[in-house]
C-alpha cells in the first residue's frame, strides 16, 4: 500500500512540473483579456453610467481643456555652453 501511495504521489509530482508553464499562460492570457475589456468604453456598463455635463462645471473643464491645449512651447534652447 505504501509503495502504490509513493507511487502515485511521485507520478502526481512529476507530471506536475509542467503545470507551471500552462497556469503562467493561462494567466496571461486572461490578464490581457481583462485589460482589453476594462478599456473598451462602449460596453454596456460603462456606456449606461456616462451623463452629459452642462452648466458652470461643463463650462470649467471645457477651459480647463482649451488652455491647456493651446499652451505654447519655447521655442528657445535652454542648453547652456559655457564650459
Amino acid at each position: 500500500m505504501n509503495r502504490l501511495l509513493l507511487l502515485t504521489l511521485a507520478t502526481l509530482a512529476l507530471g506536475g512540473c509542467a503545470s507551471p508553464l500552462h497556469l503562467q499562460y493561462d494567466y496571461g492570457r486572461a490578464y490581457t483579456a481583462a485589460i482589453v475589456t476594462q478599456a473598451d468604453l462602449t460596453r454596456p456598463s460603462v456606456a449606461n453610467s456616462q451623463y452629459s455635463l452642462y452648466g458652470t462645471e461643463a463650462e470649467a473643464i471645457r477651459l480647463q481643456v482649451k488652455e491647456k491645449t493651446t499652451d505654447e512651447e519655447k521655442t528657445t534652447s535652454e542648453l547652456s555652453l559655457e564650459h
